[in-house]
């Protein structure tokens, strides 16, 4: 007799949890609700994330996404969610995979990034990009319509705070970690935390020639610190902790290697050739590991 009560509890919670994947999945695939009132869009295992945060007092959106037809499904499932406005567009980076859909979204959102974020957009500015985008589809013709840059509105320095509704959100600099302007953001009630470009899900990063290791090293220090359940990386699904803790690894053993054979008196080129990391052979754009041995050798050489 004391089992049934037991069984009742877990055929609810089962329900409970089976609805709430149902509501998710009803914005479409790729969709994920973290916790309540935030979403998650994330095509795959490589394209560029992005976010929408519901709250009293309107919408806060991460991230334009990757194309106009992945922005118009995110308008569409926002409108979803809620008939709310668009208060804030927050960047976590500069380039045009995260920023070149802005004009879906804005007006009304108020577009934020750290300062050197406008600069940094319009140096990378590419005028054609349009053009290839609208010769790929008529959905993707209709979608483009209306294309203009928008750089942001506000930019802070170091960190800023928004209070909204019932929701802190706690913008956070992340120096030389991927683009000209690189911004975490800490949703310190809810314990979710948007990490940027700085880590993603099992991949090489892309790194430019001003990214520093021991910078990105100190990011993941600094992240971790916050103790966060949930972690959205730029690229790829919702994880947690453990993608810092992957890439910590990494790059602690690419810089012994690299520093080993540099004291050997290897050049770049010939420690290119040679070195591999074969323990990584699953992450995702293997052609990318040549630029993170760059990064690695020019630490070494310090």
């Amino acid at each position: 007799m004391k089992i049934k009560p037991v069984l009742f509890l877990f055929a609810g919670i089962a329900l409970w949890l089976t609805g709430s994947a149902a509501r998710a999945q009803d914005l479409g695939p790729g969709f994920t609700k973290v916790k309540d009132g935030i979403y998650v869009f994330a095509p795959d295992a490589t394209t560029t994330t992005c976010s929408f945060v519901v709250t009293q007092e309107g919408v806060v959106m991460i991230d334009s996404c990757n194309s106009p037809l992945d922005s118009r499904k995110m308008l569409a499932a926002i409108r979803k969610v809620t008939d709310k406005p668009i208060i804030f567009l927050i960047d976590t980076e500069t380039h045009s995979d995260h920023t070149s859909n802005h004009f879906i979204f804005s007006p009304p959102a108020t577009i934020i990034n750290h300062e050197g974020a406008g600069e940094g957009m319009r140096k990378e500015f590419d005028p054609k990009r349009t053009e290839t985008l609208v010769a790929q589809s008529a959905e993707m013709r209709a979608a483009v319509q209306g294309h203009k840059m928008i750089t942001p509105h506000i930019e802070y320095k170091n960190k800023m705070t928004i209070n909204l509704g019932e929701r802190i959100f706690e913008l956070i600099y992340l120096k030389n970690v991927h683009s000209e302007a690189d911004t975490a953001i800490w949703l310190p009630k809810e314990r979710v935390l948007f990490a940027a470009s700085a880590a993603n899900v099992k991949r090489f990063l892309n790194l430019r020639p001003s990214v520093m290791i021991p910078d990105v090293l100190a990011s993941y220090k600094l992240m971790k610190s916050l103790n966060p359940e949930f972690v959205v990386p730029g690229h790829g699904p919702v994880s947690t902790t453990k993608i810092f803790d992957e890439y910590e690894g990494f790059y602690t053993l690419l810089l012994k290697r690299v520093g080993e054979l540099a004291a050997q008196g290897k050049s770049l080129a010939e420690i290119k050739k040679e070195l591999k990391m074969p323990e990584y052979a699953d992450w995702h754009d293997q052609n990318r590991l040549g630029v993170n041995i760059e990064a690695a050798y020019k630490s070494a050489k310090k």
